[in-house]
């Protein structure tokens, strides 16, 4: 896939087929789209910037069917969890497949749970178009399937599920010590049934409780503001959980 950028409006146009490709600004032929050049004309004389898709823009292309995560929070849980090329992570619910396919594209192996049909239909297209080849995704419970992973495997456990709580009371002696559980919810009172929990047991240690805020900005000659229309504010809380 190629990403061609309109210099004159500033929109992003998606070249995935062969032959020529026409949208609103023109015409591009096909031998200048796999010329090489970096910057190539339309018919009516448009310019466009091209590009190699990377992992991002292909994600722009993932079709959507429960809420996405967002990528300000995904990349916060990398940053926080210290999860690499080497880690395992365990995930439920798998959703569209977004944070499924962000982890499998660094880490070593993804184990995804999720219980409604109708999503796995759309993760498994979704990492059919990535090509990610080291992702389980199972139609199953993970409260019922945690407890039959092996002992000390598991470096992340991300949980994206409205009762996140019942999986932190199961015995989560497949996560290494020290492995992170991080839990994404978007109400306080997810995160009270969280704390009820952990403040239970011996086990758990609860590390973090954050949001992630996204500000973009225009800037002109003179001139910077936000850019409102753009603002990402409140998405969800990330509750970030060690095993001791």
């Amino acid at each position: 896939m190629k990403v061609l950028i309109s210099r004159k409006t500033g929109i992003y146009y998606y070249y995935m087929e062969e032959g020529d490709y026409h949208c609103k600004e023109g015409l591009i032929k096909e031998e200048d789209l796999k010329s090489g050049n970096s910057v190539i004309f339309s018919n009516i004389g448009r310019e466009f910037l091209v590009f190699n898709a990377r992992d991002y823009d292909y994600s722009t292309k993932f079709k959507v069917g429960p809420q996405l995560i967002t990528k300000k929070d995904l990349g916060y849980i990398l940053a926080r969890s210290g999860i690499n090329k080497k880690s395992v992570v365990v995930e439920a619910g798998s959703g569209s497949g977004v944070a499924t396919c962000f982890f499998a594209g660094i880490v070593d192996k993804v184990r995804s749970f999720e219980v409604r049909d109708d999503h796995i239909k759309v993760a498994q297209g979704n990492l059919d178009m990535m090509k990610l080849t080291n992702v389980v995704l199972e139609n199953a419970d993970i409260n019922e399937q945690i407890e039959k992973e092996e002992k000390e495997s598991i470096d992340l456990l991300f949980l994206d599920m409205p009762d996140c709580h019942t999986v932190l009371e199961k015995n989560l002696y497949a996560l290494k010590s020290g492995a992170f559980i991080v839990c994404y919810v978007p109400s306080i009172s997810q995160i009270q049934e969280i704390t009820k929990v952990i403040s239970q047991l011996e086990s758990l240690y609860l590390e973090e409780i954050s949001e992630v805020i996204l500000r973009h900005w225009r800037v002109w000659e003179k001139v910077a503001r936000p850019n409102h229309r753009k603002e990402i504010d409140h998405t969800a809380f990330l509750v970030f959980i060690r095993k001791i």
